[in-house]
């Protein structure tokens, strides 16, 4: 859905004085994604696992740190992106094109470490216990990018504490208006790999309006063991600069992030930009790709 009236659809579902009056629609799972090492490549998965704890097995259990031990991002250091990690049954595997892949147990058998990570609520850097993975995995890191960084895989708690959005979603419907004002702004198109989502959502047969995925009070589906799931509303996602990364090249290409805040501004105004959701898991279950959801909306 596009031009008018999209627009015009859009506007309806997305007043900000909101009636409260709730609907039901449907979509489907498009396309889902891991993050193995935080603000490092996805990989795209054919279903979600949850822990007990609702979060996304294997998802953000590592991260990068700098030479002083602060956690490292895209913004930050976009060549990131060409750190492909893959998850195996005990391993976490490295990979970057040129390099000989590295294999690295998925537990924790480093040295104790601490890293320093910004704590949004306490507005301060928090010190977060992992253990590094040693200088084997620092020099891979140096030779993809070029600095001199190190892997950290979290403790448990660290992980709980410093990922508390647990999982991402947006809709392709999204993405297209994304994408049209982008060319209207002669800008090149991106795909939806840019917003680093853990779930990308598409219509059953006609295309979501733009931006549904902001009213979702929950999405409910059966998963591949005859279970019923649901996972609720969490908080809107407020975007930083990360989509201007390429995540084939590690280049910043400017006006993807401006982009996002026009159109999050006519929906939202005067409030953080914005560009999908995060949703709360169930505790323990799956999500598979195709899998058919229902959505209960909130307009």
């Amino acid at each position: 859905m596009t031009g008018t009236s999209a627009r015009t659809a859009r506007a309806a579902a997305t007043d900000g004085d909101r009636a409260g009056a709730s609907s039901t629609a449907y979509a489907c799972v498009e396309a889902l994604y891991v993050y193995p090492v935080k603000s490092c490549a996805g990989v795209r998965v054919s279903d979600l696992r949850f822990d007990g704890d609702g979060r996304i097995v294997g998802d953000r259990e590592w991260i990068v740190v700098d030479a002083r031990g602060e956690l490292a991002w895209l913004g930050s250091h976009p060549k990131l992106a060409l750190l492909q990690p893959k998850l195996l049954a005990d391993a976490l595997l490295l990979c970057a094109q040129g390099q000989q892949p590295l294999r690295l147990s998925r537990e924790a058998e480093g040295d104790v470490t601490q890293a320093l990570i910004w704590n949004a609520e306490e507005r301060r850097m928090v010190i977060y216990p992992g253990r590094d993975a040693g200088a084997v995995a620092a020099q891979f890191l140096r030779e993809v990018t070029g600095e001199d960084l190190r892997l950290v895989k979290l403790e448990r708690p660290s992980m709980l504490a410093t990922a508390p959005n647990a999982l991402h979603a947006v809709s392709t419907g999204s993405v297209v208006e994304l994408n049209e004002h982008l060319a209207a702004h002669r800008h090149d198109r991106v795909d939806v790999r840019r917003l680093r989502p853990n779930l990308v959502l598409r219509g059953l047969q006609d295309a979501l309006v733009p931006f549904v995925e902001e009213h979702l009070l929950q999405l409910v589906w059966r998963d591949g063991e005859g279970w019923w799931r649901r996972m609720t509303y969490a908080s809107a996602c407020e975007r930083c600069i990360v989509p201007n990364v390429d995540p084939d090249t590690g280049e910043v290409s400017p006006g993807v992030d401006a982009a996002i805040s026009e159109l999050s501004a006519q929906r939202w105004p005067g409030e953080a930009s914005r560009f999908g959701v995060y949703l709360q898991p169930p505790p323990g279950g799956s999500l598979g790709e195709g899998t058919v959801l229902t959505m209960e909306l909130d307009f």
